[in-house]
């Protein structure tokens, strides 16, 4: 029965696993690898991955980090410094950071973007789709990396196989790619699964979406009829987290998280998700390949951790009234109490 139930939601039984080294050990280098850490929204769960990585392989690392805090006018000023500082590799967390840094595989300019320097990214939710890279087999270039987000399909049959809605709305920033992509997809299921997608945009004044505007448009997808919110990968939905998942609670309305923070941190009831941690792990495994075995990075595949986690918020399902059925259950991590505390 577990087997069967893994099966359908295309493989989540996976395990959580990548080398754990050659078997021949290179010499440690005579100082510590210097690794430039190009942050978007301040240090997080796959950035601490990515450090945890090297200290429990012991292998020296010191990171130079940066944090644009959402401000990609700061970027142009990382390039430059990171180039000066001839480091020996360079992360860069999420789309713009990894776009602006790194270029796309279509526009790259050496003096705007680096390209000498081997480049590892992290949190960036459609490499293919947002140009970073032209394939997931190679980079083609002097980078790799690892991609964060679940199979759609694989989100949207786990969601349905929590409730079997047949309208599915979706709260999004008409400004952010990653939620146009994603409507894209959901519709694209719908049509082959049989279930609407019914969107809301929030409000944009003078180019910027409007936190406040997020409740009514919740709302109006109620009223709408919709049985479920899918909420995004987005870093304007993530800020606001609380906003969105207290609105679609008011709402009686249970809510699906793309990624961990809106579960974990907040009030959203269910996340299929790939931990944030995990992926920085990976990306550090990938920078290992790089700096410790020479491996050239476009020869290192662009890819996802092997394990999906399902996370489910016990204080929200109380609070809605909408337990899961007992085989999603037994393969969900729990989260039962104030902070987010398994």
């Amino acid at each position: 029965m577990r087997r069967d139930f893994l099966a359908g939601l295309g493989g989540l039984g996976a395990v959580a696993a990548w080398p754990s080294g050659l078997a021949a050990q290179p010499a440690k280098p005579p100082r510590p690898y210097r690794i430039y850490m190009a942050l978007f929204r301040g240090w997080e769960e796959a950035a601490q991955g990515f450090k945890d990585y090297f200290t429990n392989q012991g292998i020296p690392v010191e990171l130079i980090i940066r944090d644009c805090a959402q401000d990609k006018s700061k970027l142009p000023g990382f390039v430059a410094e990171a180039k000066e500082m001839k480091v020996d590799l360079v992360f860069t967390w999420g789309t713009t950071v990894t776009q602006e840094m790194l270029g796309t595989f279509d526009k790259v300019d050496p003096a705007k973007h680096i390209t000498d320097i081997p480049a590892v990214f992290a949190i960036v939710s459609q490499p293919v789709g947002a140009k970073v890279v032209p394939n997931l087999l190679s980079s083609g270039r002097n980078i790799t990396g690892t991609s964060y987000l679940v199979p759609m399909e694989t989100q949207v049959n786990l969601l349905r196989s929590y409730l079997p809605v047949k309208r599915l709305g979706m709260v999004y920033n008409p400004l952010e790619r990653n939620s146009l992509v994603a409507i894209d997809e959901l519709r694209e299921l719908g049509t082959a699964q049989d279930f609407e997608v019914i969107v809301a945009p929030v409000d944009v004044v003078e180019g910027k979406p409007v936190a406040a505007s997020i409740p009514g448009k919740v709302a109006s997808l109620k009223e709408s009829g919709v049985g479920f919110l899918y909420i995004p990968p987005d870093t304007f939905l993530n800020v606001n987290r609380d906003i969105l998942t207290q609105a679609a609670l008011d709402q009686q309305l249970p809510t699906f998280a793309a990624a961990e923070n809106p579960v974990v941190t907040s009030k959203a009831l269910i996340g299929g998700v790939y931990r944030y941690y995990t992926v920085g792990q990976l990306t550090a495994y990938k920078a290992e390949q790089i700096l410790v075995h020479n491996k050239p990075p476009q020869d290192i595949a662009i890819d996802a951790p092997k394990r999906l986690s399902i996370i489910l918020n016990m204080p929200v399902v109380r609070a809605l009234g909408v337990y899961p059925p007992m085989n999603l259950l037994s393969l969900a991590e729990v989260i039962d109490g104030p902070g987010g505390k398994p």
